[in-house]
């Protein structure tokens, strides 16, 4: 611990140190405050920053692996006392832990300002603070191990795009950036905890790149690379929660609109949107209940076995995307103009009433009805639940036509 300790103290790279942290909690802070709050939104927000400071530390980390050979002391350092994996173990981990400080203070801030209003899931934030440490330890390992085949200057500049470019490619394809902590998600515990056993594999193969034919260094590391890429694509690490049950925060009315105990943050929100339902005339048919997304889910099982929920079979549902209040008033109006208006069939895009249902007309979310010039209108009145004065309105000043008779679509108009 003592020569961990001194390596720390005597590395360049402490001298970064304030502007990391300053990178770190400006990306932390200058994005938005709506996580705050919220245990897993905190979680999220606070490990957003190590994508950013990994890419740096894997440029900080190939200048440090990379010293020897630039100073010229590689043949004084494989002579010395002490074996020279060991030294490479200690600047290895001394470079380690000064990546992870700014990461570290960034979340210890988005924490401190979370923990006053004492919210639930605090176990979820902790998934998001492991995973950040993940990140930003593979950057500092693939940093090392081009510091070691480069050798140079260069190699600083190609960790840093090297690793920019790997999380951007393993993103859409194991969805490996996480940049939301939405209450219905979390982090597998058993997920990460593969990915720090591979971490810690390639922290005790990098310190022996130093000995050997230089033809075989690149050959030291390489089983726990595969390693890390093999449990990137077998076990994603973000992987949907139970419904919370009786746990659920609900907010009763003329209809129950229903949080997750995370997001127990807007429930004065909530509240008031509840208050402004109950005074919507009589004529709107409101459904019993609208859940925030995940609340409520319906288990299916396929053909092949594979289970899954399906959330388009229970209660409507709505999102609180970024804490903005417009995105679950926007769910709950198409719900409730669904349920007044006879949208029977989301899957089919069926109208109460509608003979010929169709899904070329349909949004591609299945949860509305968009008309298009391709689509064929049925010459049939559909029937509905429109308030008859609405009707009466939308007639008013229109005289009757004389010839063939055209009769009105079946679907209702989108402006």
């Amino acid at each position: 611990m003592k020569a961990l300790w001194l390596h720390v103290r005597n590395s360049p790279l402490r001298w970064a140190l304030p502007v990391l942290v300053t990178l770190d909690l400006a990306v932390l802070l200058l994005r938005g405050r709506h996580w705050i709050g919220v245990w897993p939104e905190t979680g999220a927000a606070g490990q957003i920053p190590a994508y950013l400071v990994g890419v740096l530390g894997a440029g900080a980390s190939a200048w440090a692996s990379a010293a020897p050979t630039r100073h010229g002391v590689a043949e004084q350092l494989s002579a010395s006392r002490v074996h020279p994996a060991l030294l490479e173990g200690h600047r290895l981990a001394a470079t380690a832990v000064i990546m992870l400080v700014p990461y570290l203070l960034g979340q210890l801030v988005a924490g401190a300002l979370t923990v006053r209003t004492n919210p639930p899931g605090v176990h979820l934030f902790l998934g998001y603070l492991a995973h950040g440490v993940f990140v930003t330890l593979l950057c500092v390992c693939l940093g090392w191990a081009v510091g070691k085949l480069f050798g140079s200057v260069l190699a600083s500049l190609v960790a840093s795009l090297g690793c920019l470019v790997l999380m951007g490619l393993m993103d859409q394809w194991t969805g490996f950036i996480v940049l939301t902590g939405r209450p219905d998600v979390a982090i597998d515990p058993g997920a990460l905890l593969l990915r720090f056993g591979m971490i810690a594999v390639l922290l005790v193969t990098l310190p022996w790149m130093n000995g050997g034919p230089r033809r075989t260094l690149a050959l030291v590391p390489v089983p726990a690379f595969l390693g890390i890429m093999v449990v990137l694509f077998a076990a994603p690490v973000v992987v949907d929660r139970e419904p919370p049950g009786d746990d659920a925060v609900c907010v009763a009315g003329r209809t129950t609109l229903c949080l997750w105990p995370e997001h127990e943050k807007y429930l004065p929100v909530l509240r008031e949107l509840g208050a402004r339902l109950d005074r919507l005339p009589a004529a709107f048919t409101l459904p019993p209940r609208i859940n925030e997304f995940g609340v409520e889910r319906v288990r299916v099982v396929d053909g092949q076995g594979n289970e899954f929920f399906d959330d388009e079979q229970g209660p409507p549902f709505f999102y609180i995307l970024e804490g903005s209040p417009w995105s679950s008033a926007g769910d709950i109006g198409t719900a409730i103009s669904a349920e007044t208006f006879t949208f029977e069939d989301r899957a089919r895009c069926a109208w109460g009433g509608s003979p010929t249902p169709t899904t070329a007309g349909c949004s591609p979310s299945g949860r509305g009805w968009r008309p298009t010039s391709s689509v064929a209108v049925p010459r049939t009145t559909a029937r509905t639940r429109r308030p008859g004065s609405s009707r009466h309105g939308r007639s008013a000043g229109r005289s009757p036509r004389t010839g063939p008779s055209t009769s009105s679509s079946t679907g209702p108009s989108r402006r």
